[in-house]
């Protein structure tokens, strides 16, 4: 301590610079109460409700947004809103049945199920203010854990999604005359195995704005390119996955920029309605877990 002119002793004044963290949770004509301070609900696709259905306070549609856009971009239209919108030192999005899992309980796979989001469930997923501080302290990205496919990224897009048109074609060609640096990422994401699903992630918020210009510069490039009739629904959600993979091999290839990978958590149970996609089956999950051998044998059988 140090004396002032009176021989007083003067007291350190300590001022602890709390973090503004928003992840915003993507709701699709449901409800969500949210979670602790630091999970927000957002109507997605708000401009397409009747008013009767808008039941949370944060929209989609307000402001600068594409909220009409959300049959084609799913969450991505909330994460266009937080980009243009909202103002905050850390950003992320999760699903309203998928969330990142900070507990470190899962150390295998890429996700794990639970039945419900409820504040038990959150307290040992490890979702809360301090959590979140300490690792964005560390981290400027924090994304969901990888996936092995067993087969190429661009294979496994054109057995599942393309329809009549070449869509990773295309999408890379954009990304070779816009963003000619991030072309061998593209390259190498796309012959590669192992895949980021369901845009979910947490980072800096001027992490965040950044990504988010170059994916929608990107997508919006794509919509101008791509004839009007051969869109299928929810394209450019899944075409955002494949952008978010191809900006992570960039990052880890070619900057100093500190990421964490970590693994996700399926709810199958969301206001009493239960999910029937596979992704969200706990016995399948144990029977042919994500990433595994059996998994990718799985899905190529359904097809």
């Amino acid at each position: 301590m140090h004396k002032n002119k009176f021989g007083k002793f003067l007291i350190p004044c300590v001022v602890n610079v709390l973090k503004d963290i928003k992840i915003l949770e993507s709701v699709f004509k449901g409800n969500s109460k949210g979670y602790g301070n630091i999970i927000f609900p957002v109507s997605a696709g708000t401009a397409l409700y009747n008013k009767n259905d808008i039941v949370l306070s944060m929209h989609d549609n307000d402001g600068d947004n594409i909220s009409n856009k959300n049959p084609s971009y799913c969450e991505l239209t909330v994460q266009y809103w937080a980009w243009k919108n909202l103002r905050c030192d850390v950003c992320g999005i999760f699903h309203q049945r998928r969330f990142l899992d900070l507990s470190g309980i899962n150390k295998r796979y890429p996700y794990r199920i639970a039945k419900q989001p409820d504040e038990i469930t959150l307290q040992k997923a490890g979702l809360s203010y301090q959590a979140v501080c300490e690792l964005t302290d560390k981290y400027s990205v924090i994304a969901n854990r990888r996936e092995n496919l067993y087969e190429s990224v661009e294979t496994f897009y054109n057995r599942n999604d393309r329809q009549n048109f070449d869509d990773i074609g295309l999408l890379k060609d954009i990304i070779k005359e816009k963003y000619s640096e991030y072309y061998p990422s593209a390259e190498k994401y796309f012959k590669g195995t192992y895949s980021y699903f369901c845009n979910v992630f947490i980072m800096d918020k001027k992490m965040f704005d950044c990504y988010s210009e170059w994916l929608f510069d990107i997508l919006f490039e794509y919509e101008k390119r791509k004839p009007e009739n051969l869109f299928y629904p929810r394209e450019m959600g899944k075409l955002g996955e494949r952008l978010f993979g191809i900006y992570m091999t960039y990052i880890k290839d070619n900057t100093d920029i500190s990421y964490s990978e970590l693994p996700r958590i399926h709810f199958s149970s969301i206001n009493g309605t239960t999910m029937k996609n596979l992704s969200f089956n706990k016995y399948l999950y144990y029977i042919c877990p994500p990433g595994t051998k059996r998994r990718a044998f799985l899905r190529k059988l359904k097809k």
